[in-house]
């Protein structure tokens, strides 16, 4: 017979492992009505965690501090969770992880985000990372996907992993654009249950397969809260918005990702340039990403058009996906362009208008840089003013702009 002592410090494991049985993430166990816990398998963990507290976390918490750089306090706690006799076990699956081009930095991220990677087999790790490289993922991409998410090594390949990725890839219809999704929202191939909800109510409402497609590749954390996803859903009907166009998707992307006191911020940003919040609702309505950017983004656009080029509200109205443009990568670089060719009189100031901004990349340079005798001058003074990651070659060759 165990002593009473031992007897209530086994109850008390019970306790703690009933409350932390999903580790370091602090889930609680879901249970159905028809399905009842199995303490016995509780209270046989907690027996072997008892044993493991009490001879085998001194190891594993040095071995934390000294090797990943662990606080001793977080070495204790998530030692608590880790199993380790000796180096060889930590060590094989760092072997393993470097062979499949893990830097010292992305363990040490996978580390400590869960320890208990470091007890896993080896057979565990690399079936899923050779699952992901089988489906066209590179080594980066694997290393980007776990690192976000190392549940995934924690989760059943057959059960939740391959499954998961099938439902992400029925969307999306190919293996590259699955991947494309998962670079994204790695935490889909550890818990996909809300997404799939989400996506069969946009499916329920209209939305056609290609848009919900749309969202699942451009903000997949749109998905992650179906009960939010629904209630916006209803703010867009009530505006008016049709889940059969496209424009409601991308509605659904900028409201979704916003609290209400954000979304009114930006309401009362543009009030303040003279617009009446049912003309706001109706510019939202003809292009939503107008608000997209940040409050000071609005402010700061609408700024430039109205005190430096001189635009009134009206004239923004009549084309108003200027406004989810970006002013720094897109407005400020062509206006400067602009103001050139009339400062040198090569072009009419009634020629200049928000059109100029609709144009494409390759429209943009045809019309008002390449086309010109000094269109290296025009092409230094553009990428000047804008990102010039995004326009690589500098002015060393217009023709390959």
């Amino acid at each position: 017979m165990n002593p009473p002592h031992s007897t209530s410090l086994m109850f008390q494991m019970f306790q703690f492992q009933l409350k932390n049985s999903y580790g370091s993430y602090n889930k609680t166990p879901k249970i159905s009505q028809t399905q009842k816990p199995n303490y016995l398998q509780f209270y046989c963990h907690s027996s072997d965690s008892i044993s493991t507290i009490s001879t085998q976390t001194p190891f594993a918490a040095s071995y934390l501090m000294n090797t990943f750089g662990f606080t001793s306090e977080s070495a204790l706690r998530a030692s608590k969770y880790l199993r380790l006799k000796s180096r060889q076990q930590p060590e094989s699956v760092i072997t393993l992880l470097t062979k499949y081009g893990f830097s010292r930095a992305d363990i040490s991220k996978l580390v400590e985000s869960d320890p208990k990677v470091l007890g896993y087999s080896v057979g565990r790790i690399s079936s899923k990372i050779e699952f992901l490289t089988s489906r066209g993922a590179s080594y980066p991409d694997v290393v980007k996907i776990l690192v976000g998410n190392p549940m995934i090594l924690y989760r059943s390949l057959q059960n939740r992993v391959i499954p998961a990725y099938g439902f992400i890839k029925d969307v999306v219809h190919s293996d590259e654009k699955a991947l494309a999704v998962l670079k994204r929202a790695w935490h889909l191939l550890s818990d996909y249950a809300d997404a799939s909800v989400s996506i069969n109510f946009l499916r329920y409402i209209g939305v056609p397969e290609s848009n919900v497609a749309y969202v699942l590749l451009r903000e997949p954390a749109v998905l992650a809260i179906s009960v939010r996803l629904k209630r916006t859903v209803q703010e867009l009907k009530v505006m008016g918005f049709d889940p059969s166009k496209k424009n409601f998707v991308t509605a659904l992307i900028v409201k979704c990702g916003q609290s209400k006191s954000i979304w009114r911020k930006k309401i009362n940003v543009y009030k303040r340039w003279g617009w009446t919040e049912e003309e706001i609702f109706e510019i939202f309505k003809k292009s939503p990403r107008c608000m997209a950017c940040s409050a000071k983004n609005i402010s700061a656009t609408m700024k430039f058009f109205v005190k430096k080029l001189g635009w009134g509200p009206s004239v923004i109205r009549g084309c108003t996906p200027v406004l989810g443009m970006s002013l720094e990568k897109r407005i400020i670089p062509r206006d400067s362009v602009i103001q050139s060719l009339l400062s040198r009189g090569t072009i009419e100031k009634k020629s200049y208008n928000t059109l100029v901004f609709m144009l494409t990349e390759d429209g943009f340079l045809d019309k008002y840089v390449r086309c010109y005798e000094f269109a290296d001058e025009l092409l230094k003074l553009y990428l000047k003013k804008r990102d010039k990651s995004q326009l690589k070659g500098g002015s060393e060759s217009v023709q390959r702009l």
